[in-house]
């Protein structure tokens, strides 16, 4: 009787062990198939964009001679002065052609210290679509570079949410956070929104990471002192510092990528110091 209960036993166990090795190894080529989708969804989106400034954009062949200096603009309101800082655009955007493709496409950005992040800009009509769709609308994980959809297509609130992914593969946004490097910031703390109504170029004024629900995205339906208040928070946030002048009626341009921290962004936000100017 004794033994007939021991062989019950070592047959239970047996059971116990062949089931948690099956799960085991379920789980394990469950893991390794998500790997693989990862990481071609990485290599697929990589050859998405590989080659896409040659096919929608030629370099500007930047005039010789010193940098124009800063300029202080006094604006219309009163007590407001804005700040100047004009250059030439480093690309031409084919706006016919690239408009052809999808016509969702509202800008391109161009980041001058990480000339990696050089991609056109989609808006519709909610933040899901582009999340997973290239701006060829085909469906791949690291998706587009997308505007908010409450923004307006022509960059011209106060403040205007552009979103990308944070790729492993280094690619879309994932190096916007080499600009809360000081000396990185310090090299070329510009950006470039192009669009076909006009080229307008950002001095940014904070770099860091931020809680999912914070301040910084908030939207705004006219500049102001109000405006102004938050601009200065921002910026006091900021880990590079800098002593860029924000004034009531600037324009904003908020880029926001993913951390490891799912409820911590990346975000840096520059103001508009071109003389071409948005309207909607």
């Amino acid at each position: 009787m004794r033994e007939t209960e021991n062989n019950t036993k070592r047959g239970g166990l047996d059971v116990v062990r062949t089931i948690i090795l099956i799960a085991a190894f379920a789980v394990l080529i469950y893991s390794g198939y998500q790997l693989f989708t990862i990481f071609h969804g990485y290599a697929a989106a990589d050859n998405e964009y590989e080659d896409i400034q040659k096919e929608f954009t030629r370099p500007v062949v930047k005039p010789e001679g010193p940098t124009p200096e800063p300029e202080a603009v006094e604006s219309p309101e009163e007590g407001s002065t804005r700040l100047i800082e004009d250059a030439e655009p480093p690309l031409e955007v084919d706006w016919d052609e690239l408009k052809s493709v999808n016509s969702d496409i509202v800008g391109w950005i161009y980041v001058e210290a990480q000339s990696g992040i050089s991609y056109p800009i989609c808006q519709t009509t909610d933040n899901e679509y582009y999340l997973h769709r290239t701006f060829r609308k085909e469906p791949i994980f690291a998706g587009a570079i997308f505007e908010d959809f409450c923004n307006s297509p022509e960059f011209s609130d106060p403040n205007t949410i552009v979103y990308g992914h944070n790729m492993k593969s280094g690619s879309m946004f994932a190096m916007l956070k080499r600009l809360k490097e000081q000396s990185r910031y310090d090299e070329a703390p510009y950006f470039w929104i192009l669009t076909p109504k006009g080229n307008y170029r950002y001095h940014i004024y904070a770099a860091f990471d931020t809680p999912v629900n914070s301040d910084v995205y908030m939207l705004f339906s006219k500049q102001g002192k109000e405006f102004m208040e938050w601009e200065q928070k921002m910026q006091n946030a900021s880990e590079v510092s800098n002593s860029v002048p924000l004034a009531e009626d600037d324009f904003t341009v908020t880029l926001s990528t993913c951390t490891s921290d799912e409820s911590v962004r990346c975000v840096v936000l520059g103001k508009l110091v071109s003389t071409a100017r948005p309207s909607k």
